[in-house]
């Protein structure tokens, strides 16, 4: 009994030394949040390849384990960061522009508003007349001149009706792309966000 418990307290002091003679890091996995000594310093673990990087979310970070995934993340947040002011810039100088373009453009909207409906009844006035010459076929010859006269007209008409109406639909045009440009700032920004949240999670501490 007593060379029995010899035997197990020698292999309990053999064990003991065993794992005090270990690295430090060789019982600690690797993972997020892990503290590491060589900057640049890559590993592999489950498919997960890690590297010796300063996570750039925290401040005064140190050399820590961190997932290639999650410093991808973290750049694509930080490189969008620096870009939102170009975005905003570019956004302002067009939403500018567009709204110069539409007060412009009101303006012959309004025009185009009263003019329309008033050459739309002298091209029903002139039409009233065309057809009651058109059906004097006894007198086409002579009248001739006056129908194409009159016809002439009713083209004019209808093409100012129709510069107008374009008029009207490029002001609309004008509008949406004033609220396009708006929209897209608005998704840059919470593009911005939702990455800055991915990147906290993808980068969690034991992930």
């Amino acid at each position: 009994m007593f060379r029995k418990a010899l035997v197990i307290t020698g292999a309990l002091v053999l064990a003991t030394t065993t794992l005090a003679s270990l690295p430090a890091g060789a019982a600690t996995k690797v993972s997020n949040g892990v503290a590491c000594s060589k900057s640049g310093a890559t590993t592999k673990v489950s498919g997960t390849t890690y590297k010796c990087a300063k996570n750039a979310l925290v401040k005064n970070s140190k050399l820590t384990w961190l997932s290639v995934d999650c410093l991808k993340t973290v750049t694509a947040y930080k490189t969008a960061l620096v870009n939102l002011p170009k975005i905003q810039k570019r956004t302002e100088d067009t939403v500018a522009n567009l709204e110069a373009d539409i007060v412009k453009q009101k303006i012959e909207i309004d025009k185009a508003n009263k003019l329309i409906p008033e050459f739309e009844a002298k091209i029903a006035v002139i039409n009233t007349t065309l057809a009651t010459l058109r059906a004097d076929t006894a007198n086409l010859v002579k009248n001739k001149a006056t129908i194409d006269k009159y016809a002439g007209a009713v083209k004019s008409y209808q093409a100012a009706i129709k510069a107008y109406s374009a008029v009207a639909k490029q002001g609309g045009r004008s509008e949406a792309a004033r609220g396009q440009a708006l929209a897209q700032y608005e998704n840059a920004k919470a593009d911005i966000s939702s990455t800055l949240e991915m990147a906290k999670l993808i980068c969690a501490k034991g992930y």
